[in-house]
């Protein structure tokens, strides 16, 4: 029976009119298939190619492979080191068009040319440098290790491709810079549940936005491989969108729940959404289904935020609850998904060794991963992010309360923003700008909202970001005219919107508003 069996083994890898190989050979045929097929990396495998061959076989070798344009390339050569002989830049001109052969010319040896094919398609050239006194038992045996590089040679290209891909959507699905916030750390780690994954269903992200504040999303799409992980990244990336011109949680969350139901039906997706301030130290947030974060005070007590609404993708006409949060001075604000709790089956367990590692964690770089190591201790089945928030302290900022209904104050603190913004280099036309949304804020504030007011003046980055908090009943703005244009209600803010680069206003909780302005 295995003679048979060797039998037809070499009556299909031998080519017609070639002495087949001898069975004693398939020894050696067969050590050669597992040093090439030993790993699936494409440099190493086209190294193994040309170690097989020299100096066992032949005086040299080299392997050269198409390009993306259709180009030989050289990807690896090989030669004795004793005599250093190598195949002459004329035996392969012809194939490579190159003058930089690696070798020189070798008397007394001739050229084995081995095209590697996969599939009738040809993808590379096998060159090697044989003695001219070859057998035609020793060229079979050659042209069968040929077609097993070939094949090896192949696997290991189609891998690359594959691995690129890879590398290239993880790249656009995991967030690899972290938010620079002074008074702020943001650390974040990822794990696929699988080992051979780069990605999966969950992810992770925190982004600023122009007026100071951050966007930050945890969420967990059901399911795994690559359509979990086409799915995580629509979500995502709808958050996102919203959040440029709405950063609204509850608004972030619908728009991802139609996201899903318009183009994912058979998906749900389990999400937290918040909106840092760090001027306030508020966070407003909204939840879908997912675990609730822990928040460490600077004591070292835990909070777990409520606020609790159904998954997204089911379908379901919920209306979304935002709610708010505050992370003063030196607490940590951490979001997890479930794969965190979940790997040992024991739910409580999980919880129980979360709010552990979270009490006695130390905040700082690297504090996600300490947490992870400290929850899990292996590896989970599940896929794991993390997300963590260290507060340190305040962004530095320029306060002012007052009651404007006093001109004087008015006039002072006014001054001295001008003072501000004048050493901010901000120019002449900006500067009229940036007084006249005062004026604006200050009468609406005067009209609907007596009382103290405080405004802030934070530096961000290139940007100045104004902020103006009152006390009155609280509304928010949509930078659109009135229905009436001749009414006295909502022209000032439609004003200050076209004045400046970014307006918004938002309810405070526990009653008023809070109006950002960005001067660039």
């Amino acid at each position: 029976m295995g003679q048979r069996v060797v039998d037809a083994l070499t009556a299909q890898l031998s080519p017609h009119g070639v002495t087949p190989i001898e069975p004693s050979d398939w020894r050696l045929v067969d050590e050669a298939s597992r040093t090439v097929f030993d790993a699936p990396e494409l440099a190493r495998t086209v190294r193994s190619v040309v170690d097989v061959f020299v100096p066992a076989y032949a005086h040299a070798a080299l392997v050269a492979l198409l390009d993306d344009r259709d180009e030989l390339r050289i990807a690896a050569t090989a030669h004795r080191a004793r005599d250093r002989a190598g195949v002459s830049s004329a035996a392969v001109g012809r194939r490579l068009e190159r003058h930089d052969a690696p070798f020189a010319a070798a008397p007394g040896h001739r050229v084995e040319e081995f095209p590697l094919e996969r599939d009738g398609k040809d993808f590379g050239l096998l060159l090697l440098l044989v003695p001219d006194e070859g057998t035609p038992r020793g060229e079979a045996l050659l042209r069968t290790i040929a077609a097993r590089c070939a094949l090896a040679l192949d696997n290991a290209r189609r891998f690359e491709r594959e691995r690129n891909v890879a590398l290239t959507f993880e790249n656009a699905a995991l967030v690899s810079e972290m938010p620079a916030i002074a008074g702020y750390r943001f650390d974040a780690m990822y794990r696929a549940g699988r080992l051979d994954a780069l990605v999966g269903g969950d992810w992770y992200d925190a982004f600023p936005l122009g007026d100071g504040r951050v966007v930050v999303s945890i969420g967990d799409v059901v399911g795994s491989g690559l359509s979990a992980a086409v799915t995580m990244l629509n979500v995502r990336q709808t958050i996102r969108g919203v959040a440029q011109v709405n950063p609204d949680p509850a608004m972030m969350l619908y728009a991802a729940d139609g996201t899903l139901r318009s183009q994912f039906p058979d998906r749900f997706v389990t999400a937290f959404v918040g909106v840092l301030d760090p001027v306030t130290q508020i966070c407003s947030y909204a939840n879908a289904g997912h675990p609730p974060p822990l928040l460490r005070l600077a004591d070292g007590s835990l909070q777990q935020p409520a606020g609790h609404n159904a998954p997204l993708g089911l379908g379901l006409q919920q209306h979304i609850d935002v709610h708010h949060v505050t992370l003063p001075v030196g607490s940590l604000f951490v979001l997890y998904t479930d794969g965190l709790t979940e790997s040992t089956k024991d739910v409580f367990e999980g919880e129980a060794r979360l709010e552990a590692a979270v009490r006695d964690v130390e905040s700082g770089a690297g504090v996600a991963r300490r947490i992870h190591d400290a929850v899990l201790r292996g590896h989970s089945r599940d896929d794991v992010a993390v997300l963590a928030v260290s507060v340190q302290h305040t962004p530095p900022a320029r306060r002012w309360r007052f009651d404007p209904r006093w001109p004087d104050v008015a006039r002072r603190v006014r001054d001295q923003l001008r003072a501000e913004l004048e050493d901010a280099q901000i120019c002449a036309t900006r500067m009229h700008d940036a007084e006249l949304a005062f004026a604006e804020l200050l009468g609406n504030a005067l009209r609907y909202a007596p009382g103290t007011v405080e405004m802030i003046l934070v530096r961000q980055d290139a940007n100045l970001v104004l902020h103006v908090l009152d006390k009155g009943p609280g509304f928010q703005f949509s930078p659109r005219l009135p229905s009436d244009l001749y009414s006295e209600f909502g022209r000032g803010l439609f004003l200050i919107s076209q004045l400046v680069s970014d307006f918004s206003v938002e309810r405070r909780p526990g009653g008023g508003s809070h109006a950002r302005i960005l001067l660039t």
